[in-house]
């Protein structure tokens, strides 16, 4: 890693198609510093596995929200946690789900002291508000998107959704005798039709699994490495 100062804003004022080229490499840098800081290394001691959840909350906010780091508001935060991770994001177990909050908060407090975020302090209270309840937001059904609620259809039925396989097997399934059964349905109800699924991009997630493995590799390297220098 470079010794020159990692610039938090560096999304600052940027369009996506500008931010697009820089946003991998921004989201694991900053994932690998707070790997290496107290608030990383304390919260591996419960948690080895870091990284996904901070991807998924930079990744959405910039994207969806058009906010960044420095530039977060308590609203912006709701608006991901609340609406955009449980339409986006499928947890194909409750597990999957319970250190998202811990290693939110402990990102933001290394946020807070690293680069002195003022915004920090009332994200922190609201992510600590919220925590009782993720679990239960992450599975109220009225909040899924398409994708996710493809994906949950496709887990409960007992297909690996989690591979290529699966899902495209499930997806005939899904256009043979769900599709029309709830085409029908809605256009009874509300006069419009539920249309197959078509094309391979259903996912649990925008973060894809291959970016995933790759953030949490780099955080294992990292922490192997930062070992090693306390040696």
């Amino acid at each position: 890693m470079s010794d020159k100062p990692f610039d938090l804003g560096q999304l600052d004022g940027l369009d996506y198609d500008d931010a697009e080229p820089l946003l991998d490499d921004y989201q694991e840098t900053l994932i690998e510093l707070f790997v290496n800081s107290p608030e990383g290394e304390e919260y591996c001691k419960t948690y080895p596995d870091v990284g996904s959840w901070i991807s998924h909350f930079i990744y959405y906010g910039f994207s969806y929200e058009g906010s960044t780091l420095p530039s977060m508001t308590v609203a912006d935060v709701e608006s991901i946690i609340e609406d955009l991770f449980p339409r986006k994001v499928t947890l194909l177990s409750p597990e999957d789900g319970e250190n998202a909050i811990p290693e939110l908060l402990a990102f933001w407090h290394f946020v807070q002291r690293e680069f002195r975020q003022q915004n920090a302090t009332s994200i922190i209270e609201y992510l600590r508000d919220i925590e009782p309840e993720f679990q239960e937001i992450m599975e109220d059904s009225s909040k899924f998107g398409i994708a996710k609620s493809f994906v949950t259809m496709g887990h409960k039925a007992g297909f690996d959704m989690t591979t290529e396989e699966g899902m495209k097997q499930f997806q005939q399934i899904y256009n043979a005798e769900i599709a029309p059964t709830l085409a029908a349905k809605n256009s009874d109800m509300f006069g419009w039709s539920s249309p197959p699924i078509s094309g391979s991009g259903f996912h649990p997630s925008k973060v894809s699994k291959e970016k995933q493995k790759k953030a949490k590799k780099m955080a294992a390297a990292s922490r192997k490495r930062n070992r090693t220098k306390k040696k």
